[in-house]
């Protein structure tokens, strides 16, 4: 299934999100819940068993140090390498960082890049 994705992951626990996970995922693939305590996503779950997916949940607080490290490098290698592209919505000078927060409050999609 060109084009398919074996790991897919579902962020902020939004209900438009986790149809389009499986959507783009492989039968048989899964998907990663990273939705935070309070959240309380939606779940298809006709589309995950009929998909024959998987949900997992990830907290990072539960990593050790090395796991962390070694997820670190990975990431950085897939980067470098084009492979895992950065969805980056703006990025604004540290002297604009009150307008960053403004615009994570307005709703803004994408990442919010303050740099030096």
């Amino acid at each position: 299934m060109a084009g398919r994705a074996q790991l897919t992951s579902h962020h902020q626990g939004s209900a438009r999100t986790a149809p389009s996970c499986l959507a783009r995922g492989r039968p048989g693939g899964r998907v990663i819940i990273l939705a935070g305590l309070g959240k309380r996503p939606v779940l298809p779950v006709g589309a995950l068993y009929t998909r024959d997916a998987s949900l997992r949940g990830c907290a990072i607080s539960n990593a050790t140090v090395p796991e962390l490290a070694e997820a670190a490098t990975a990431i950085n290698h897939l980067l470098a390498r084009g492979s895992l592209v950065a969805r980056i919505g703006a990025r604004l000078p540290l002297a604009e960082a009150a307008r960053a927060h403004r615009l994570r409050e307005s709703g803004h999609r994408g990442r919010i890049v303050v740099v030096p």
